[in-house]
């Protein structure tokens, strides 16, 4: 009877533990890269989404054309870590970050900045100019790199937030 007891209690401390662990876990989005070469239009789709803290996005290539997912230097709330995904190169490849920082994330493919690709994700509520972070020399040079793997000249120019406020 004891040893009933204890396997009683034992499951049911398990299932409330299960429980707890899966109604913790956020809702999960997706975010479409599309590539239309007919009308030479590359873009995210929604190009800006709205989700809860804790709450996971997943980035789905659909065409078999490399591109990624990356945060501006400031684009991102303070206390975030930007965002930096692989290269995505084949038809389905998928990356998934969980957002657990609230405020406005702004990112865009890197390989397609200057067709326009951009994107937005905002937890919570939207960042406002004084929530996003302020990045440093570094982060700006390192950022600065990356562009210059694809783009020469202007292209290749860090443009703050307020600059970049007509290309959205």
């Amino acid at each position: 009877m004891i040893i009933r007891i204890s396997l009683l209690c034992a499951c049911a401390l398990l299932s409330a533990t299960a429980c707890s662990f899966f109604e913790d876990r956020g809702t999960e989005h997706v975010v479409e890269i599309v590539s239309d070469l007919d009308a030479m239009h590359m873009y995210f789709e929604p190009r800006t989404l709205v989700i809860a803290p804790g709450d996971t996005v997943t980035w789905v290539n659909k065409a078999d054309i490399d591109h990624n997912v990356i945060t501006y230097p400031d684009g991102i709330p303070k206390g975030a870590e930007r965002i930096e995904s692989p290269y995505l190169s084949t038809r389905g490849a998928r990356w998934s970050y969980t957002f657990e920082v609230a405020g406005t994330y702004e990112y865009h493919c890197l390989p397609h900045l200057v067709m326009g690709m951009r994107g937005s994700v905002i937890v919570g509520q939207a960042s406002t100019e004084a929530d996003f972070h302020e990045p440093s020399f570094e982060e700006i040079a390192h950022y600065r790199n990356l562009l210059l793997e694809y783009f020469d000249g202007e292209d290749a120019e860090y443009h703050p937030r307020s600059e970049r406020a007509d290309l959205q």
